[in-house]
């Protein structure tokens, strides 16, 4: 039984990973401003014979204890259950991601979960990590595994979603349970027929989905320039070699993040090909009758899904307006791509105090994303980047805090 856990563990692990192997940076999320200098003076009060409302106290939360965890139980249309030292503002967070994200995977693939769906958010790093040792049945070695290369997980054996808060709680829009979500609809979607899903259709479908939630517009176009980098330079990586999830499971470190860009890529445009309110559930329609993703794409578009997988790099290529280049992602955040492979470029971070330059080495997909350093005051930057071929130059501003600024 260990054994077979560890097997389907290994399987699922890539499936539901949302951090970036290689350890890149992620912008911080939006605060919330508060009003305080500047505001209009406070008129003087008349006295009132009413008294002052109360705020309300918020509900009492329903516990339950699983496995030696303490966790709310949130109503809502999943069993979500919430480790209680979370803050009764994240907690909220949380339910409101979780009510947003049910509806908009519903509508994919045009079809309801089965069942509510069970997620399970723990606060903090260890506690995710002893959730698969107690709730999930994985052995130590394996839960020390994919609490270290996950923020969320879906386990397919068992249908329950976990989820990092600590790894998550600051990657605003939430995404990562969106990403877990589609995997589970997914297996209904399929079945009886996902042995036709080829791995590269189901995490690229996950990928994507984080990328369509409200709010993520950066994370859309870090899918479209890492996988024009990719074509640019020569790196794709096969799709045939991404239909197994052993095959999926295999490629890590710089590999293991740039196979999601170009899978979620790929699944954009056959969405586009195929059209409709809802291509995703055509498609999935076509594999429960048995066709393969060839067939169906075939009959759904008509057109050879050879010439497909052979137009992929141009059109990926032609998605974006120059190679290499240099643009703005998000707060204070930005992207090189379509430079040569570990070649050497110099970044400059020009600001309200100085100018600062170093040596950066591409990766070997030809894209690299970094940011202004949290310590560089507020205002606006310049970013450049200079190779044997000339200098690229993009602007962004950074705000208190890392608030969002303008992207130029």
């Amino acid at each position: 039984m260990r054994t077979r856990i560890l097997a389907v563990t290994l399987v699922a692990l890539t499936a539901c990973t949302s951090l970036p192997t290689n350890g890149e940076a992620l912008p911080s999320p939006t605060p919330v401003a508060l009003v305080t200098a500047g505001a209009e003076p406070t008129a003087v009060a008349t006295p009132s014979l009413v008294p002052p409302t109360a705020h309300p106290e918020p509900s009492p939360r329903v516990t339950r204890e699983v496995a030696g965890f303490e966790f709310a139980l949130v109503p809502g249309a999943a069993d979500l259950r919430v480790d209680t030292s979370l803050s009764r503002e994240d907690e909220a967070v949380v339910a409101t991601t979780v009510a947003s994200d049910l509806p908009a995977v519903e509508r994919e693939f045009a079809r309801s979960f089965a069942g509510r769906p069970v997620i399970y958010v723990f606060a903090t790093t260890p506690g995710y990590t002893e959730g698969f040792v107690r709730i999930f049945g994985y052995g130590r070695a394996t839960a020390t595994f994919v609490a270290e290369n996950s923020v969320s997980f879906f386990e397919p054996s068992l249908r329950l979603i976990a989820v990092n808060w600590e790894a998550v709680r600051d990657r605003r829009p939430i995404a990562a349970i969106r990403h877990e979500l589609t995997h589970l609809l997914t297996l209904d979607a399929c079945a009886p027929r996902c042995d036709l899903v080829p791995a590269w259709l189901n995490e690229g479908q996950a990928r994507i989905a984080e990328a369509l939630v409200p709010g993520s517009d950066w994370r859309l176009v870090r899918v479209r320039y890492e996988a024009a980098s990719m074509a640019e330079t020569g790196t794709l990586i096969p799709l045939n070699a991404l239909v197994s999830q052993l095959a999926w499971n295999a490629l890590s470190d710089w590999a293991g993040y740039f196979k999601y860009q170009e899978a979620a890529r790929a699944v954009e445009l056959l969405r586009e090909d195929i059209g409709g309110d809802a291509p995703i559930a055509l498609l999935y329609e076509r594999l429960r009758r048995g066709q393969n993703v060839a067939q169906a794409y075939a009959y759904l578009t008509g057109r050879s899904f050879d010439d497909f997988v052979t137009g992929l790099a141009a059109r990926m290529r032609g998605a974006v307006p120059q190679t290499p280049g240099l643009i703005a992602v998000a707060p204070a955040s930005y992207l090189l791509y379509g430079f040569a492979p570990a070649t050497t470029v110099v970044v400059t971070v020009s600001g309200p105090r100085g100018s600062e330059s170093w040596p950066m080495v591409i990766s070997p997909f030809g894209s690299n994303f970094d940011g202004v350093p949290p310590t560089r005051a507020r205002g606006g930057y310049t970013i450049s980047a200079q190779d044997a071929s000339g200098v690229f130059t993009a602007k962004v501003r950074k705000m208190d805090q890392g608030s969002p600024g303008d992207l130029r």
